[in-house]
């Protein structure tokens, strides 16, 4: 087991077994502006907090949806008819300016 380390020197000072909190040596009015700052950084902690839940829901719907995007995509570009066109689709639209693409 480790100890823990002693002191180089000794400590000057009063020691006292009294111990007084901080805000037991404030007067009502300082105690009052000491619980409304508090309360206030409290507040925006969890408002914080709040806000880092919903972007991370917000990335995982988004996550979510963008497979489905990918996959019903509505009509394929042009240059696909090229490869399953027969040979005769392709010189029919070639040749005679009336026939149109599909």
């Amino acid at each position: 087991m480790c100890s823990t380390p002693k002191p180089k020197q000794k400590i000057k000072g009063k020691t006292s077994t009294n111990v007084v909190s901080i805000l037991s040596q404030m007067n009502a009015e300082k105690r009052k502006q000491f619980a409304e700052r508090a309360n206030e950084a409290s507040e925006r902690r969890e408002i914080k907090k709040q806000k880092a839940i919903l972007e991370q829901i917000q990335v995982d719907q988004n996550k979510a949806h963008a497979p489905l995007k990918k996959k019903t995509m509505t009509s394929k570009p042009w240059h696909y008819w090229l490869i399953s066109a027969s040979f005769s689709e392709l010189f029919q639209t070639l040749f005679h300016k009336n026939h149109a693409m599909k």
